[in-house]
């Protein structure tokens, strides 16, 4: 299993069991969760978009 699945199982996990409280609503730690992953994507995307897509324009296909 590599890292970024087992990571990526983990935080699955950790969501699936904290999403909601007793009362069946959301929680605020599921809403902070979900706050941190968006911004991480976002960021990631930030940083490395203009390298992927200036890569993805010098591909020639033959």
């Amino acid at each position: 299993m590599s890292l970024f699945t087992s990571i990526w199982s983990r935080t699955a996990n950790v969501l699936r069991s904290h999403a909601y409280n007793d009362r069946g609503g959301v929680t605020p730690e599921l809403v902070i969760w979900t706050a941190f992953l968006a911004g991480l994507a976002l960021t990631v995307t930030g940083l490395f978009g203009p390298q992927i897509l200036a890569a993805a324009r010098n591909i020639t296909f033959k």
